[in-house]
Parts: C-alpha cells; sequence; structure tokens
C-alpha cells in the first residue's frame, strides 16, 4: 500500500488575471512553463501557486466515500500522495525526502453517486455535505491554513467555480492536480511543451472572470464569478456599419487556440527527431543486421519501473515516491545472459482517470511505447487494487494504440517480491522472446 504523508507549510497564492484592457491573459497551469515577456508568451498571466520549491502548496484533500473499504482507503492513500506530490522539481531532482512530510488534511465524506440521492449539477455535492467539508476548512484556517482543497473526483466547471465561492478557496478536481503535477515536475523542454499543452486544453473550457469586491476583474476566491463573453472588444468598420467585435472568450480561446499550434508545431519538431533516433538504432544498433530491440517498460504510476531498470541494466535512474516523478522516456542498454543487447525504455507512469489532455498531449513519449518491440508491465502486488491498476494501464495502451499483438505477448512482471527471483525470470524470458524475435 501507498504511504501517506503530508505537506509543509504553503501560503496561497493569486489567481492569473484577465486584465480589461486589450492585453488578455490565458488561464496558464499553476506551474507553467510559459514566461512572462517573451514574444510568444505575452498573453499569459503569473500562476496560481508559488513556484518556490521550498514552499509547495499546502492542499485540504476531500474523499468521497467509496465500498468496500479497503477501496476506499486505497483511493484516499492515492489522493493523499497526490496532494503530497505537487512540487516543482529543482535541477530535475527533488531536494526533500517525500516520507519526512506530514499526512496531509483530509475528510471522507458522503459520495452521491452511492446514494439514490442524484450529482447536483452545480455543486456535485449536497447543501449538508458541502457545509461539512467547509466547518472542516474553517478549523484548519485557526490553526495552519489552507492553500487550495483538492477533491478526488472529477467537476465540471460550473461544479468547481460554485465550490470555490462557497469554500472561499480555489478548487483542484483530480483532472486539474493532475495536470498541476505533471507541469510542476516537467524538467527537460519535451516535457515542459507537453506539460503546457495540456494544461491549455484543459483551461481551454474554463474560462472565468471574477470581479472583485473592489470592482476589478482577478483570479481568486472572493467576488462575482463571471463566465468570459460579457462584453464585445474593439468593433470593426466605421459608424453604423460597424461590428460587435470579439468577445472576451472569443479573443482568449483564440490566443490559446494560437499558442496551442506553437506548441504542437515545436512538439513536432521533438516526435521527428525521436523518429530518426529510432531509424538509426534500428539500423545500425542491433548484430547481423537484426537492429536493437526495444523493451518498453509500462505501469501504474510509482509501481517500481525506474528501479526495475536501474537493477536490470546496472544503473542509477532517478526515481523518486512522488507520483509521476519520470515523465520522460529515458533508454537503458541491457546485455542479457545470451549475449545479446535491447534497450529498456522507462516511459510515464498511468493512473487511474488519467486526463485526455495529457493522453493526447504526450502522445509524442508515448510512442516509444508504440514502437516498442516487447512491453513489460510493472505492477505494485502490495497495492490492495492492483486489478484497478492493471486493467487501468491496458486500457490507456488500448488508447493510445498499442496493438493486441502486443497486448497478448506482454510481460507482467510483479513487483515487490523477492527481488532476485523476479530479476532472473524477467531475463529469462526476454531471453526467450529474443530469440523469437
Amino acid at each position: 500500500m501507498l504511504r501517506i504523508l503530508t505537506w509543509s507549510r504553503s501560503s496561497l497564492r493569486s489567481r492569473s488575471q484577465l486584465s480589461p484592457s486589450s492585453s488578455f491573459s490565458i488561464l496558464s497551469s499553476s506551474y507553467s512553463t510559459l514566461n512572462q515577456g517573451s514574444e510568444d508568451n505575452q498573453s499569459t498571466a503569473g500562476s496560481v501557486f508559488s513556484r518556490d520549491p521550498s514552499d509547495p502548496p499546502r492542499l485540504f484533500v476531500v474523499q468521497p466515500r467509496l465500498r468496500p473499504a479497503t477501496f476506499l482507503q486505497a483511493k484516499l492513500n492515492e489522493a493523499l500522495c497526490l496532494a503530497n506530490s505537487l512540487e516543482e522539481q529543482r535541477d530535475g531532482y527533488f531536494h526533500s525526502d517525500f516520507f519526512d512530510k506530514e499526512l496531509p488534511p483530509h475528510v471522507v465524506v458522503q459520495n452521491p453517486s452511492l446514494k439514490s440521492s442524484k450529482i447536483r449539477a452545480d455543486t456535485y455535492f449536497g447543501p449538508g455535505t458541502v457545509e461539512n467539508i467547509k466547518c472542516h476548512l474553517n478549523a484548519l484556517e485557526s490553526k495552519d491554513g489552507v492553500d487550495a482543497v483538492f477533491v478526488n473526483i472529477i467537476l465540471s466547471g460550473v461544479q468547481q467555480r460554485n465550490l470555490e465561492r462557497i469554500l472561499g478557496k480555489p478548487v483542484l478536481d483530480r483532472v486539474g492536480l493532475i495536470i498541476e503535477i505533471f507541469n510542476a515536475h516537467a524538467h527537460t523542454k519535451e516535457a515542459k511543451l507537453q506539460a503546457e499543452l495540456a494544461a491549455l486544453m484543459y483551461k481551454k473550457s474554463r474560462l472565468v472572470r471574477v470581479r472583485g469586491l473592489d470592482g476589478r476583474n482577478t483570479f481568486g476566491a472572493s467576488g462575482e464569478v463571471e463566465v468570459v463573453s460579457a462584453r464585445g472588444r474593439g468593433s470593426g468598420g466605421r459608424g453604423f456599419i460597424s461590428g460587435a467585435g470579439e468577445t472576451e472568450l472569443q479573443l482568449q480561446r483564440r490566443r490559446i487556440l494560437e499558442r496551442r499550434n506553437h506548441l504542437l508545431s515545436q512538439i513536432e519538431e521533438v516526435r521527428r527527431t525521436r523518429a530518426v533516433q529510432r531509424a538509426a538504432r534500428k539500423k545500425r544498433g542491433g548484430l547481423d543486421g537484426r537492429g536493437l530491440a526495444t523493451v518498453a517498460v509500462v505501469g501504474y504510476t510509482n509501481a517500481g519501473k525506474s528501479t526495475l531498470i536501474s537493477a536490470l541494466s546496472d544503473s542509477n535512474l532517478y526515481s523518486d515516491a512522488r507520483l509521476f516523478a519520470t515523465l520522460d522516456a529515458r533508454l537503458k542498454s541491457v546485455v542479457l545472459p545470451s549475449g545479446r543487447k535491447v534497450l529498456l525504455s522507462d516511459t510515464v507512469g498511468f493512473i487511474s482517470d488519467l486526463p485526455v489532455q495529457l493522453v493526447e498531449a504526450f502522445h509524442s513519449t508515448l510512442e516509444e511505447v508504440l514502437e516498442a518491440n516487447l512491453l513489460v508491465h510493472v505492477i505494485d502486488c502490495t497495492a490492495p487494487n492492483h486489478d484497478e491498476h492493471r486493467s487501468t494501464v491496458l486500457q490507456v495502451l488500448q488508447q493510445i494504440g498499442v496493438s493486441e499483438e502486443k497486448l497478448q505477448n506482454m510481460i507482467e512482471v510483479w513487483n515487490k517480491l523477492q527481488k532476485m527471483v523476479r530479476l532472473k525470470i524477467l531475463q529469462e524470458k526476454i531471453v526467450m522472446w529474443h530469440l523469437s524475435y
């Protein structure tokens, strides 16, 4: 079972601002890699959370009740680990020990999807549950304070805004927090491009304007929330033939689309580079003109993929207990007992309810899985819901287009068994497969 841990203190950060002037700001991710003042990003605002790695945001976790109790505990553990994983890397590393963090404040509440009453379209939860959450939040505010609320479900834009208005805090749903984590953990150029693209795709449908108490448009917890479409911008033409011009919503969407197209063009260059590298490996890498085979190691996040590759390749790949510590495909060569060499590819981990925006944005990285000759699926056998982990990984692999033949030939590795036995069995299976390759 995942070890549960917590948060160091942080202070709340202000939302990105939508200026009423002609320079509008895109709702970027909290850890967005966009740079203020750059030519490609003149429309980008500041982030929701502080970028100080030593001061990560403090989240209050809200977990809807699930059945059975073991499944609820597994989901709560995962939610707490997600909350603790929102921390930015420095030079590709985390400088704090994940297991030194305290348990995040959390509460288990009633789940309307398990009761006869329907899910509310405005707040998801019923009024009693929302009031219960607010009471816990007020109690925390009197102590150490909380920066944001993480609700471990998928919320609509309306539900998220209404909960923010009632609770007086920024609210992150499961999809939003995972995207925030990807932006925070992105270290290489490729990962930053893909994480930013996913954030833009997610924020596009959640453009809102908050009119603060001082009357100015800003982003925050207090004030009147409005959908950004109220006013038309500068009209065209002259006199009575002039048009209404763009609304704020249209202008925001256009600028997001322009930024998205720019990111896609840069990601396409990365894909071409990867394709050239794979072609060179196939042409010159192997013996007897057979090319160099690639084995992609896939699995649920934090299942132990990087640790397994480090053990097989006798290397020291960076691994961490945080979820989604690895966002880039990393290759390590391994010489099998038969004398043949193969490449082991470490890939980004999967998770249940993985945002479709991330699957689409990280398609260039996931191409390493598609192009691999063999898949190795690592499963944490100590997880109480490992069957769900297995089905989640298979679902994502099918979603990105892995062939049925590769899925049938995929080797399944149960992690956290006796280490030497696991390595020996895996090596023997790879040898048997390579002989028939």
